[in-house]
């Protein structure tokens, strides 16, 4: 099997309106692209198939509906990238991005792990920068972890998403499904975190590389009572966990069991609140 240097993973579920534009925004002819579709969506389904017809880079798996995380790990599994990246089906990346990757990975020798940045849109927010002293990129190595990287981890500056992660493959094979006790709310945590515990170094890049595209429709329909109170579930399991990180990391303070108690706290009072916002709607 022919090893490729970076496969990006795209996990669809009724992607009809984006997917192309996912897709397209892979600009490296040399770059695996993997597209699962999870569950039945035919016409998702056309549109890849489509567009496989005249790009060989595409590769297109087909599952039951089991969620993002195993979508993501079937096609992860199936890639021939020494490097995966993942690529939600309604989002992109900026021209370039790619590019800019693979001229981290040659001046760095390969590190186990390089993040870059966000723009979130159409609001136009950019996510905040990793450090405040100006420079490009940051590479560290595992004595830097416990006091630069573990702490920001823990006080969450938005080191949760798999979408800003170009990683080894190598360290995803090791997160076996059991690892993972949530599917959905949060699960991009748990594998960040278990990423963050065993990788030996890593880049960070200030550079804005990826578009999380929101749909600002969505936000004023009812939301599902049923799931918020799941996610309020898994919310308290995922973040009740980080204690057992502070052993790992070994950073278990008095400090840092704040900071977790804080989180919990901000975390499922958001949820709470949500779920009584539709609570009081079915009421009126």
């Amino acid at each position: 099997m022919e090893e490729k240097l970076i496969s990006v993973i795209i996990p669809t579920y009724n992607a009809e309106k984006t997917i192309e534009r996912a897709i397209c925004s892979v600009e490296d002819p040399a770059v695996e692209i993997v597209v699962v579709l999870d569950g039945e969506q035919p016409e998702t389904e056309r549109i890849c198939r489509g567009l496989a017809q005249n790009d060989a880079r595409i590769q297109i798996l087909t599952q039951e509906n089991q969620g993002c995380f195993v979508a993501r790990r079937n096609g992860m599994l199936a890639a021939k990238g020494k490097y995966i990246m993942n690529l939600d089906s309604d989002d992109a990346y900026m021209p370039h991005t790619i590019e800019h990757v693979k001229a981290l990975i040659a001046k760095y020798d390969e590190p186990d792990l390089i993040r870059f940045r966000y723009q979130k849109e159409p609001e136009g927010y950019d996510q905040y920068h990793y450090f405040a002293d100006g420079k490009e990129e940051h590479y560290l190595t595992k004595v830097d972890f416990r006091t630069q990287i573990y702490p920001m981890v823990l006080n969450g500056y938005q080191l949760n998403a798999m979408w800003t992660n170009c990683i080894k493959k190598e360290y995803l094979e090791k997160i076996k499904l059991e690892d993972i006790g949530v599917r959905g709310y949060g699960e991009d945590l748990i594998v960040n975190l278990e990423i963050f515990s065993d990788i030996q170094n890593a880049v960070f890049s200030e550079r804005i590389c990826y578009r999380y595209i929101t749909n600002l429709d969505s936000a004023t329909k009812s939301r599902d009572i049923s799931k918020l109170l799941k996610n309020l579930e898994e919310c308290i399991t995922i973040y009740t966990s980080l204690y057992n990180y502070l052993e790992r990391w070994e950073l278990d303070t008095k400090e840092y069991q704040k900071i977790i108690r804080y989180r919990i706290q901000k975390e499922t009072g958001s949820l709470i609140r949500l779920i009584q916002k539709e609570v009081d709607k079915l009421q009126k």
